[in-house]
């Protein structure tokens, strides 16, 4: 048989009952302060949020970046379309032989004929040369040698004419049938050249007469007409005593200038 101390019992007895308390009474406090389930939201705060408040992750900022897409080439518009290129002006040299047929090679001279002022134009249409111009370059322009029949030279008066052939001239001879012109040098050509338009310049080089030869400067306009064609007008002045070019003294004829005008009037077809 078992026997049962009355004093330990009760002692066991006022443990198990103050323990139960204690438990009775955490419980109750762990449940006052426990949130409930219809409390409010937490908030985080702006400055540290709480991640563990909310089981969502919050959404990932993303940079749209546009995809390069290939996109049709656009057509140009008639106002926007890419100009049409000019044609343009060969770049090979190109060799016109001036047209005696439309050619004149002129001298001007004034004198006094039985005491009235008289200008004198002799002229004529014997005249050769070569001129070569590259369109697309004028610069590179060349012009060869240029001679006039001055045997050829005629004016309104017969007796003048022959005058001039035996003595002032002396283009009857052989040796100074024809006037010379050696071009040396060209200034003042443009770098393009537009069809139908003028363009002036200037060129230098020898002129002989007779067996004298001296520097002279011509100033040019020439006009090309596509390129087959060109004409042109040069004009210089040349002095009777540089080409020592005396007068005879003739009756009537007196007071006769120094100064002498030359002009070449002048079309060149391609060769």
């Amino acid at each position: 048989s078992i026997s049962v101390n009355p004093m330990a019992l009760k002692l066991c007895t006022q443990k198990s009952v103050l323990i139960l308390l204690l438990s009775l009474l955490l419980s109750s406090c762990a449940r006052a302060t426990a949130p409930q389930q219809t409390a409010a939201p937490v908030i985080p705060s702006a400055t540290a949020p709480s991640p563990a408040t909310s089981t969502v992750a919050p959404p990932t900022a993303t940079l749209l970046v546009p995809t390069a897409t290939a996109l049709p080439a656009a057509t140009p518009t008639q106002s926007e379309a890419t100009p049409t290129a000019m044609p343009t002006v060969a770049a090979v040299p190109v060799v016109f032989v001036i047209d005696p047929a439309q050619t004149v090679a002129r001298f001007s001279i004034n004198e006094s004929l039985f005491g009235d002022p008289k200008n004198v134009i002799g002229q004529t249409a014997d005249v050769q040369g070569v001129i070569t111009i590259t369109l697309g370059n004028p610069a590179s322009t060349q012009i060869g040698l240029i001679r006039i029949n001055a045997r050829d030279l005629h004016t309104d008066e017969e007796m003048r004419d022959r005058t001039i052939r035996t003595f002032i001239l002396e283009s009857s001879q052989d040796d100074y049938q024809f006037i010379t012109f050696m071009p040396t040098q060209i200034e003042g050509l443009p770098a393009q050249v537009q069809d139908g338009a003028t363009i002036s310049f200037t060129v230098t080089g020898d002129m002989k007469i007779r067996n004298v030869v001296q520097p002279v400067t011509f100033a040019l306009s020439v006009t090309p007409k596509g390129s087959t064609e060109i004409s042109g007008l040069a004009r210089a002045t040349i002095t009777r005593t540089a080409f020592e070019l005396s007068i005879p003294s003739v009756p009537g004829v007196a007071d006769v200038t120094d100064e002498i005008g030359v002009e070449f009037e002048f079309v060149a077809k391609k060769q």
